[in-house]
């Protein structure tokens, strides 16, 4: 309570709130619960942005812009998220033997030391807004789990896809991928699957040094939708490059294939897809083409009436 009450009072020394705020705030606290600096936030004394630049200017420490950062899947398998939802804390990095966790309140050196000694490595803090902690806990640990979700759905379903154009039954004949390929089917199908579900006009298949990624461009926008499995990169992409009819062998130059899914709807969806050698693997682009979305009436086309005749 004490660091608390430090906190607001500080608040008040920078003049940034006034005592009779102060007070509010802490009624607000003992009625709703949870920390001082959360019910100044809800009471509109002061703004996030503010508050976290305070806090990491009082306590010598960086500010992070959780929006605008792509936090390593990596750091957040080291902390669960009841973890992170009830001290407000989110892993950011990890390298060797530090990981970097944002905070929303700094001062609760006891969260550091309980992180050092679940995750044995040593916590850098960084300082970040209660709301955007809140919204990346949300985002990356229900990705944790989407893929899960994703192959169960499919595997109860029987498949969302009735074919997958003429080579629906290609095997792999890739050495490096050929055993126990059939996670890496059913990864690259729910994955397919998905995609058409949420109206994804692409899919990025994105290998790095350390880590791999898929992301889905919806409405403009790159979402990081499912986490592949660890070491299933080469699988991945040579899965999709047998059902493209591209040269799984030739992996030093770009290459251009397509694949047709029909649905068990009678609907067709057409990918064009592109692959291109990189420093860490081969990276894909598929472009998801739905030839129903193309039958567009004139009338719907937002012509004036007078145009249209």
């Amino acid at each position: 309570m004490a660091m608390k009450k430090s906190i607001g009072e500080l608040l008040v020394k920078e003049n940034m709130i006034d005592m009779r705020q102060l007070e509010e705030a802490r009624r607000d606290q003992k009625n709703h619960g949870g920390r001082l600096t959360t019910a100044l936030l809800r009471k509109g004394y002061i703004k996030e942005g503010e508050l976290t630049h305070f806090l990491g200017r009082k306590y010598g420490l960086p500010t992070i812009d959780l929006t605008h950062f792509e936090i390593d899947p990596e750091a957040i398998k080291l902390v669960t998220r009841q973890v992170c939802e009830k001290h407000l804390v989110v892993p950011v990095s990890v390298a060797d033997r530090s990981l970097v966790v944002a905070f929303a309140d700094p001062t609760n050196i006891y969260v550091k030391d309980d992180l050092s000694l679940l995750t044995r490595k040593k916590i850098e803090v960084v300082v970040a807004p209660e709301d955007a902690i809140l919204k990346a806990i949300d985002k990356y640990y229900s990705s944790q789990n989407r893929l899960a979700n994703i192959m169960s759905e499919i595997e109860d379903s029987d498949d969302d896809f009735l074919s997958m154009g003429e080579n629906a039954d290609a095997q792999l004949v890739d050495s490096d991928v050929a055993v126990g390929d059939g996670p890496i089917v059913k990864f690259v199908n729910a994955m397919l699957a998905e995609a058409i579900k949420l109206k994804a006009s692409d899919i990025h298949i994105e290998p790095y040094e350390k880590r791999f990624r898929v992301r889905f461009r919806i409405d403009g926008v790159l979402h990081e939708k499912t986490q592949p499995p660890q070491g299933a990169a080469a699988a991945i992409v040579s899965r999709l490059k047998v059902l493209c009819r591209m040269d799984i062998a030739e992996k030093r130059r770009p290459q251009d294939g397509r694949l047709k899914v029909r649905l068990k709807t009678g609907q067709d969806i057409d990918f064009r897809v592109n692959c291109l050698p990189t420093l860490f693997g081969e990276k894909m682009v598929l472009r998801i083409l739905d030839k129903s979305t193309l039958q567009v009436d004139m009338t719907q086309l937002g012509m004036e009436k007078g145009d249209l005749e």
